[in-house]
């Protein structure tokens, strides 16, 4: 098999362990409320536009799972002191058991797939994946990049108007 399938078919297989992990895991919570939750639970009490950034989001998207998030009680809004016009988002302890719950049913999902392999393995697969996790940040955090193609309101994507504008900003 040449390189160039290894590669793609390691893509693949990363992309179903995300997919099956996910459907095992977060059975209450989209992913991306998870996604949500966690960068609130990392950065603290944080504006809507720093969590769209973050995470690559549209403002209208974060509006929404923040919204979903303080009705269930994960999170917490308080007013921004240095911006009247916004507000910051703060976890709050249901926000931090869901946080837990999930990471203790993702671990222990993780565990029970490993659960018959040799400690060598464990340990080469830990290896292999930190060294992946490296690897992706180094290449940079893209999400919030303005060249990246597709983005932006889609009213201006379906013109093809978005990345014209952003080259002359």
């Amino acid at each position: 098999m040449s390189q160039r399938n290894d590669r793609t078919e390691l893509a693949r297989a990363v992309m179903e362990l995300i997919d099956q992990g996910h459907r095992r895991i977060s059975r209450r919570l989209d992913l991306a409320r998870v996604r949500v939750l966690g960068t609130v639970a990392v950065l603290g009490p944080v504006r809507p536009s720093t969590i769209a950034t973050e995470l690559g989001l549209t403002a209208s998207a974060t509006s929404r799972h923040l919204a979903a998030l303080e009705r269930a009680g994960h999170l917490a809004v308080e007013p921004d002191p240095h911006d009247s016009r916004t507000f910051l988002a703060r976890l709050t302890e249901n926000g931090q058991a869901e946080i837990n719950t999930t990471v203790q049913a993702g671990a222990a999902v993780f565990a029970d797939v490993i659960s018959d392999w040799p400690d060598a393995d464990v340990s080469t697969a830990l290896t292999l994946i930190t060294r992946l996790n490296q690897a992706w940040a180094h290449r940079g955090d893209t999400s919030g990049a303005k060249s990246r193609p597709g983005t932006g309101p889609r009213w201006l994507r379906a013109r093809g108007r978005v990345n014209s504008q952003e080259e002359e900003a």
